[in-house]
């Protein structure tokens, strides 16, 4: 039973998330030499997942047609992005460290599926994963005391987990609109190209993750900007014609 189910069984998720962080800091804590051989999450990844968001959400989606200013505005915010990324330090990343990929176990919690895409990357990558998922939202006040108990948790293993509180959640808040931005891509090509309607209902939760972040970037006011005025009036249109509340 992944952790999602579970949740909705009424599971309580102060033990499963303890488990999981403690279990992502084991990971990221493990042996150097294994994780060297995993690809680096570099530039040419980070913007080929972010170039997702324009081709298969903004384009395929939406049907929008951003303008010449609205493209300087994402390259620039997509440029910006990757670099926040790049200058965290370098773990293991599963990549897909989520309610639906971690599994319940009587001993030995969580079970770990799906890594088979690992890299070696930003260390609040999977943090982002788990902790602003992509399929339940927790409040602002839980996510933080879990983020807090994991850099204690990283702190005792050695990780560098920022200078202080602050600059590790600006780390975590930047390396999730990527990760959002990159998820809003994913969904919309599931559906598009692959003809799985499932995720289109997950789209509204990970574009209010995506707005939440943007609006507290002031570096990122352009975007910001065309997300509001371009993206969130399309999306709302898009979800209405489909039967998709939003």
């Amino acid at each position: 039973q992944h952790y999602l189910e579970a949740l909705g069984n009424g599971a309580d998720p102060e033990p499963l998330y303890a488990d999981a962080i403690d279990a992502l800091v084991l990971m990221q804590s493990g042996d150097p030499e294994s994780a060297s051989e995993l690809p680096p999450y570099d530039r040419d990844l980070l913007m080929r997942e972010l170039s997702l968001f324009n081709e298969w959400f903004v384009g395929r989606h939406l049907g929008l047609s951003p303008d010449r200013s609205e493209h300087e505005a994402i390259a620039e915010a997509f440029d910006w992005l990757c670099d926040q990324a790049l200058a965290q330090p370098v773990v293991l990343v599963h990549r897909d460290y989520h309610s639906r990929n971690l599994l319940v176990r009587p001993e030995g919690n969580p079970g770990i599926i799906d890594f088979q895409d690992a890299v070696r990357g930003a260390i609040t990558y999977d943090l982002v994963s788990l902790l602003k998922d992509c399929y339940i939202v927790w409040p602002r006040r839980q996510l933080l005391v879990w983020l807090d108990r994991y850099r204690a948790r990283a702190a005792e293993a050695g990780l560098d987990a920022g200078a202080d509180r602050d600059q590790f959640l600006q780390w975590f808040d930047r390396m999730g609109l990527q990760r959002h931005l990159k998820v809003l891509g994913i969904f919309a090509r599931l559906w598009h190209r692959d003809g799985k309607p499932g995720f289109l209902a997950d789209l509204p939760r990970v574009l209010d993750y995506a707005l939440e972040a943007t609006g507290a970037m002031p570096p990122l006011a352009a975007f910001d900007a065309f997300l509001r005025s371009q993206v969130v009036p399309a999306f709302a249109t898009v979800s209405r014609r489909a039967g998709h509340p939003r």
